[in-house]
């Protein structure tokens, strides 16, 4: 266990305690004697949190074993349950019961077929639960997460946007590991913003219940920055794409 992943099990607790919990309280979705899933879990910080906020019973499942492993040893006396799982497999796990909160926390932008991954989401959730989604919009300055390169002039805010980027300068970069490249190529392909979000959430039968877009992501405090939610520019066509940062929603099956 290197010190690297302690800080960013840290950084994922903090995120959710001090951020997304009362967000979901805000919004009349309590976490306290809630039943929870974290789908993509990582190290399972936010899982904790969660945990230490009330809510039980709590799982999650990620899809690399290491970082399971890590959560197994950082979760330390919480009855916080484990798996490994690929949310497009057909089977999936803690899927013989459904949940008050379902939670997907900057997965969703990564994910190839969306409508089914909406759907699945969906079946986890009881007829009266939330899922609570969070991404960084594409189109905002590190949307294609090309802060995880090494090349220097790659991390530029909106690199990704320059014509030609994803297809031309993105595969001929040297000295990369390979599947920054692959992520960052392939989140290009994807371009996950906030309408078509939107528009996917109408198409399979759910609600938006709430949401909350930030100009500085609660996951930028790991930068020492501070949160600023975004108000009403987020639903400025366009420019809210742009300045955003980050988003949290939270859906309703009815």
């Amino acid at each position: 266990m290197n010190e690297q992943t302690r800080k960013y099990w840290q950084y994922e607790y903090d995120v959710a305690a001090k951020y997304m919990v009362p967000l979901l309280e805000l919004w009349g979705a309590s976490v306290k004697g809630a039943s929870v899933i974290d789908v993509g879990c990582g190290e399972a910080g936010g899982l904790c949190a969660m945990y230490d906020a009330g809510a039980v019973p709590c799982c999650g499942f990620d899809v690399e074993v290491g970082r399971v492993d890590a959560a197994n040893r950082l979760k330390e006396n919480r009855n916080i349950p484990l798996a490994i799982g690929n949310l497009h497999d057909n089977e999936l796990p803690f899927s013989t019961f459904q949940y008050d909160l379902v939670i997907l926390h900057d997965v969703f932008e990564h994910l190839d077929a969306k409508d089914e991954v909406m759907r699945k989401l969906a079946a986890y959730a009881k007829p009266s639960g939330k899922i609570m989604i969070t991404f960084p919009p594409y189109y905002s300055a590190y949307g294609a997460h090309q802060q995880l390169l090494n090349t220097s002039w790659a991390k530029l805010p909106f690199f990704h946007l320059l014509p030609f980027t994803m297809t031309q300068v993105v595969p001929r970069l040297k000295g990369e590991e390979q599947y920054f490249l692959e992520e960052v190529s392939k989140l290009g392909r994807l371009k996950m913003g906030m309408k078509k979000f939107e528009t996917i959430v109408e198409r399979n039968g759910l609600t938006i219940a709430g949401k909350q877009a930030y100009l500085i992501s609660p996951n930028h405090i790991r930068f020492g920055l501070k949160p600023i939610p975004a108000g009403k520019v987020a639903e400025i066509p366009v420019i809210g794409e742009v300045v955003c940062t980050g988003v949290v929603y939270l859906l309703s099956k009815t």
